[in-house]
């Protein structure tokens, strides 16, 4: 599984930022092209030893030989890398500025794939299907979009509008509308409740032993990081006002801070 990292707002993972924290959570991937099964269907055989090889030259990366293979795994450097991106993803988010960013289009059943691939990415920065082909964001992604058209040659094909209001919809049913929440909460939830069960069990364990092995805990402490990860690559990060009261994410934000207060590390 892959972890997505958000820096400032949110952003599409680069290839780069994929392959890191695919290494975080494997220690080292055989370096073959099947690694590309783990990434985005869209990303080349040329794209991954291009990018291998310019992570490795600036050190975020390294090669070793293990039973006459080669394989790869991050380097201090890296490690350093994805904890910097994780911090950056607590800073307060950009203010919304109550309009909406549509994107519509019309491709060509030709290019088909190409048509997926932008579903895809529309997909990842977070915007919500209203249609079949429109997409709604409160965010304004338009250059990411524009530049993202342009290596797609789909430029022709598409629509970007900014709206300042449906006629008919609420800000709150717009957002319940086009973005599957309930899902989202629900997730947001298991994970608080599961981690939490589970965080009692070693507090439980480190009053009762004097011996306590501290390495035990930081694994559970990265593990709860992948796992809250996973979930945020799934959230589309709305602005507050459009979300339920109880919003799962908020339960799950306090959890991982309180955690974070409690067993630094």
């Amino acid at each position: 599984m892959i972890y997505y990292i958000y820096i400032g707002l949110i952003q599409m993972p680069t290839f780069k930022e994929q392959l890191l924290l695919a290494l975080e959570e494997c220690s080292s991937i055989l370096l073959n092209p099947y690694m590309l099964t783990r990434f985005s269907s869209h990303y080349s055989q040329n794209s991954l030893y291009t990018t291998v090889k310019r992570i490795e030259k600036q050190g975020l990366i390294e090669k070793f030989e293990h039973e006459g293979k080669n394989h790869l795994r991050l380097t201090n450097r890296g490690k350093a890398l994805i904890e910097k991106h994780r911090a950056d993803s607590n800073k307060p988010r950009t203010l919304w500025d109550k309009r909406w960013r549509l994107v519509i289009f019309d491709i060509p059943e030709k290019k088909a794939q190409l048509r997926k691939y932008l579903r895809s990415y529309l997909v990842t920065l977070g915007f919500g299907r209203a249609q079949r082909s429109v997409w709604i964001s409160p965010y304004d992604f338009r250059k990411e979009i524009r530049r993202y058209l342009l290596k797609l040659n789909l430029s022709e094909y598409v629509y970007q509008l900014l709206v300042e209001e449906f006629e008919g919809l609420s800000g709150e049913e717009i957002a319940t509308e086009f973005w599957d929440l309930g899902s989202i909460h629900n997730k947001y939830i298991k994970f608080y409740r599961d981690w939490s069960e589970r965080l009692n069990g070693i507090e439980e364990e480190m009053e009762e032993t004097t011996d306590y092995d501290p390495s035990i805990l930081h694994r559970y402490m990265k593990h709860l990081s992948w796992d809250y990860q996973a979930v945020l690559s799934r959230d589309p990060h709305l602005p507050e006002e459009l979300l339920p009261t109880d919003w799962g994410g908020k339960v799950a934000r306090e959890f991982i801070r309180t955690c974070r207060r409690k067993f630094p590390h």
